[in-house]
């Protein structure tokens, strides 16, 4: 396939037929696509050059690629991260291969084999570049490029027939290409060269003549000096042409200093751009690297350096001087005003223009962008700036913090020029952090790296809660506001007018960034326009505008900057008022969302609630150390549900703790009573138990005088209370079956199903989950139908119901995942990876557990150590013994604390007697069950029993005890309600005893008379 752009878009295939599509959009994106072969087109850019300010969607773009896919084949329209790719070789699009004809051409020194290749550029064309999707965006900036490339070859391939005598076939190329642009001085020049060599005088003279007075009459400027010295050669009447005038050239830049780190991609971005548009402008905060970045996309653009100005009347002759060319020689006299003479200077020259720094002279810097825009059809722009230029036509970059890799790698890279031989590896999590602190940006890395003459990347990291102090050793040879991190805000900061700088002190009350609303009622105070305002600091770069996929847009500021505004609210005195609205603000957003987190928005509120994670946190931390009481209680009861229903257990317990060590003073009685409940939990959470049922007679006296309608929590407090702590379950059934709140009922439903299971109680526990299944459906609460099914899905596991089992629990998985609960999803990656590891999928059962390791490794609440003994599991069902034996011996069941050490020590010590049961080793395996039969007995949990009641049974069976056998199992179904049918081993002891196995006199035991069964079992010897 050959795709051209010189002319109406088309695509050729290897026969010669043009397979372009129709449709303007349509042969516009094969264009498009086509000026970047075998690149990346973003699909950002390509909405901008199809529809530009008209409203589309990615959807309109990905319908567009299809169409074009089934025009051209999948295999050249490529779908990329973030964007598109034409699959093409570049000598494949006709452009290309004309630049690159053009290209070799100018290395060429023999004239005849120049003309050639010059003449197979042109020879590429077929008409106007472009000329059926010029009403598209892109495409005029585009064509006229093109165009002008091909008018220079025209041109070029002129003054290579007057050098080689053949200059009459110039003519007509060159009268055509003056008629399509009339004030174009350097064809007439050529045009008039070539009639005076064929002898047509007064031909030449007429077509300088027109010229002349067209550029008079149409812009009123001289003709050039091109155009002068033609009309004096036609009139001398010098015979033979003169030497070709050499280009405008400027000498190279030096190499830069020091390397160039992590900006590639922005590299290639910015070409992209140029390649489209003739203004970019590169936006970001100061420090991030855009000087360095324009400079390395366009290595040799000229270089305006606009920082040391300190008027708009410099702008011009800085970059008049900048720009540099022969046709300076322009005498000031005939062009006194210098914008003209910088006009005159670039003319119809093909330059890429580079304003650096232009946010302190934004106005001036855009009126002059606009009119060199306007009057040089040839000149490009890259500016940097902290703000838009606001021209139209302009294309901003943002200038993005370095990801983690390149900030580390730009530290590492700085480190070594200071400190030889410094090993970056060896302090990473230092560095890592070090750079996230500094938010990603270039100099201040860089000034970090400096401070390795002096101290150790640790000692820096401890440093940076003084940064503006510590970072101050920028080279001596940069600008003034670049040699320390103070001075680079300031250079911001001293920009603002007083509104922005009142708005932008107060922003940084909020630690995780705001909306615009919340900036609004939090900041606003006095403000005539606060979203005006704050829609100038992004402009700025001193807020970053961040949208949120269905949400509002979160505007932060960069940490550095924040800190800075913080130092400025607090030397403005309004940091304590500003202070006091936010707290308001943050305690009247959580107290909204906490009913919502028992319904069916409680994926929306839990999603609003992590957005504000960090005003919360930071809203808690000053409540606690200012000691305002009302603040603290009321944020932690009302964060509390919130953080439990996602796992988040170190945060909760953490902040229970906190504030439970304040003074209750003011804070709302519901609220404490709520509060001193969550404190029970934080108690049970720590294995406490006589605490924690000191917080709960506690909170039921308070709750006491709570008026209803009340909090969930407190109409559950008293039922719960009584049967945990005296078994009696009235409350709790009769709250389960009247309460006119559908959740509370399906609660209260899911304790008593627990509460059957741990006695055995297993058709009622079956009924019980179903209906609390039912109801949690029925309100839409996602964590309450999370916990359902991992019952029901348990039930059917005990059934030998694997596949009916695998559904509840990858449905709870699910669940679990939208939740973001970093607690239970882990349980529930156990519960899938044990089922799988049943039925002999080895290798789905090792990935769960994988996964469920991973996220409770160094959680300070979680139990890591039980997902490593199902680790260990199957390591035996695999008969590696060696490896199972050693990686329980390392295991300590305690790890973690909380109140389940029991349950957690009897799966322990039942792992280990299976391995040992597996080598032959009977006298051992006793010993393991002894301490699991205990451990059961401490747990009070029918499930945990009758798993240990079934491997004492399989010890009997191996030592041919089949009445012992039958009489474990007998216990194991009075102590859970059923034998586990899932698991291989009990299936095939039933299976060894045959039908009637079960010793039904033990059925009915009391629960300490079966773990005697149990005791004298294995001790049997």
């Amino acid at each position: 396939m050959r795709i051209g752009v010189l002319g109406p878009v088309a695509a050729w295939t290897a026969s010669g037929t043009d397979v372009a599509p129709a449709g303007l959009r349509l042969r516009g994106l094969l264009a498009r696509l086509a000026l970047a072969p075998g690149r990346t087109v973003t699909a950002e850019t390509l909405v901008d050059d199809l529809w530009g300010s008209e409203p589309a969607s990615a959807n309109a773009l990905q319908a567009l690629v299809s169409r074009l896919r089934r025009a051209l084949g999948p295999e050249l329209v490529v779908t990329v991260p973030g964007g598109y790719r034409l699959d093409l070789p570049a000598g494949d699009v006709d452009c290309i291969r004309a630049a690159q004809r053009i290209a070799e051409a100018e290395q060429e020194a023999d004239p005849e084999t120049t003309r050639e290749l010059v003449g197979q550029a042109l020879a590429l064309w077929r008409g106007p570049a472009l000329a059926d999707v010029r009403r598209l965006p892109f495409a005029g900036p585009a064509a006229d490029r093109l165009d002008g490339a091909r008018a220079a070859a025209v041109e070029r391939a002129a003054g290579l027939d007057l050098l080689l005598g053949r200059a009459a076939g110039s003519v007509e190329p060159l009268t055509a290409l003056l008629a399509d642009q009339p004030l174009r001085e350097s064809a007439a020049a050529a045009l008039s060269r070539a009639l005076h060599a064929t002898g047509r005088q007064a031909d030449a003279l007429a077509v300088l003549d027109r010229t002349r007075d067209r550029l008079v009459e149409e812009l009123g400027v001289d003709p050039g000096p091109e155009l002068a010295g033609a009309r004096l050669d036609v009139l001398r009447g010098v015979p033979a042409p003169s030497a070709p005038v050499p280009r405008p050239s400027r000498l190279a830049p030096p190499p830069p200093l020091t390397s160039f780190v992590g900006r590639e991609a922005d590299v290639g971005r910015l070409r992209e751009l140029l390649g489209t548009g003739r203004l970019v402008t590169l936006v970001g905060p100061g420090g991030a690297g855009k000087t360095r970045l324009a400079r390395e996309a366009c290595p040799e653009g000229p270089v305006a350096e606009l920082a040391p100005l300190t008027g708009p009347d410099q702008l011009a002759e800085t970059v008049l001087a900048a720009v540099g060319s022969p046709e300076l020689l322009i005498r000031q006299e005939e062009h006194p005003d210098s914008v003209e003479r910088l006009v005159a200077a670039v003319g119809r020259r093909e330059l890429v223009v580079i304003l650096d720094n232009c946010e302190h002279l934004i106005g001036a810097c855009a009126v002059l962008a606009g009119t060199l825009l306007g009057r040089c059809p040839a000149v490009r722009i890259l500016a940097t700036s902290r703000e838009p230029l606001a021209v139209p036509g302009e294309r901003l970059h943002p200038v993005e913090a370095l990801d983690d890799r390149a900030a580390v790698r730009l530290f590492a890279d700085r480190a070594e020029a200071v400190a030889p031989g410094f090993d970056a590896e060896a302090h990473a999590p230092a560095i890592t952090e070090i750079c996230r602190r500094l938010d990603g940006q270039p100099l201040p890395i860089e000034l970090a790296a400096a401070r390795l003459r002096a101290l150790s990347p640790e000692e820096i990291l401890t440093r940076l809660d003084d940064r503006f102090r510590l970072l101050t050793t920028g080279a001596r040879t940069v600008l003034p506001r670049h040699q320390t991190l103070r001075a680079v805000v300031d250079w911001s900061w001293d920009l603002l007018d007083e509104a922005e700088r009142t708005l932008a002190r107060r922003l940084a009350v909020f630690a995780g960034g705001a909306t615009a609303d919340a900036a609004d009622q939090v900041c606003g105070d006095g403000l005539d326009d606060p979203f005006t305002t704050l829609a100038a600091l992004v402009d700025k770069s001193l807020v970053v505008a961040v949208p949120q996929a269905g949400a509002p847009t979160r505007y932060r500021m960069l940490e550095t900057i924040r800190e800075y505004a913080r130092e400025r609210l607090a030397a403005s005195g309004e940091e304590p008022a500003t202070a006091a609205r936010h707290a308001a603000w943050t305690v009247a957003l959580v107290e909204r969302a906490e009913p919502e987190l028992r319904g069916r928005d409680q994926l929306r509120w839990l999603g609003v609630l992590r957005a504000e994670a960090g005003n919360i946190t930071g809203a808690l931390r000053r409540a606690v150390a200012e000691q305002d009481v009302p603040t603290a209680y009321r944020l932690v009861a009302g964060m509390f549900w919130g953080w439990l229903i996602r796992g988040a257990t170190g945060e909760s317990m953490g902040w229970v703790r906190a504030v439970g060590e304040m003074p209750t003073g003011d804070a709302p009685l519901d609220v404490l009573a709520r509060f001193t409940a969550f404190r029970a939990i934080e108690a049970l959470g720590r294995g406490e138990m006589a605490e924690a049922q000191r917080h709960v007679a506690r909170a039921t006296v308070q709750a006491e005088s709570v008026p209803q309608p009340r909090h969930p929590a407190l109409d559950l407090l008293v039922p719960l209370g009584e049967a945990f702590a005296i078994q009696d379950q009235a409350p709790l059934t009769s709250i389960s079956t009247t309460h006119p709140d559908p959740w509370v009922r399906a609660f209260a439903l899911e304790i008593r199903a627990t509460l059957s299971e741990n006695a055995g109680l297993i058709d009622l526990e079956r009924e019980l989950v179903r209906a609390a299944h039912t109801l949690f459906t029925q309100v839409g609460d996602r964590f309450g139908l999370g916990m359902t099914l991992t019952t029901l899905g348990e039930l059917e596991a005990w059934a030998g119901n694997a596949e009916a089992a695998a559904s509840a629990f990858e449905e709870a998985i699910a669940l679990a995942t939208e939740l973001a609960n970093d607690d239970d999803l882990p349980q529930y990656l156990v519960r899938r990876g044990g089922l799988a590891a049943r039925v002999g999928d080895h290798a789905l059962a090792r990935k769960l557990y994988t996964e469920a390791l991973e996220m409770l490794d160094g959680a300070e609440y979680a139990s890591p150590e039980m997902v490593r003994v199902s680790l260990a599991e199957l390591d035996r069902l695999e008969g590696d013994l060696v490896a199972a034996r050693a990686r329980l011996a390392d295991i300590d069941p305690t790890t973690g604390g909380g109140i389940a050490v029991p349950q957690r020590r009897a799966h322990l010590s039942v792992q280990r007697a299976l391995v040992e049961l597996a080598a032959g080793d009977l006298a051992r395996t006793a010993e393991h069950l002894a301490d699991a039969v205990e451990a059961g007995d401490e747990s009070r949990d029918g499930p945990v029993v009758g798993m240990v009641a079934e491997t004492v049974a399989q010890l009997a069976m191996a030592r041919r005890d089949r009445e012992g056998a039958a009489r474990a199992l007998g216990v194991a179904e009075a102590r859970r309600g059923v034998l586990d049918l899932g698991d291989p081993a009990v299936v095939a002891l039933l299976d060894a005893l045959g039908p009637g196995a079960l010793r039904r006199e033990v059925v009915d035991l009391p629960p300490q008379d079966g773990l005697d069964v149990l005791r004298d079992q294995v001790r049997l010897r």
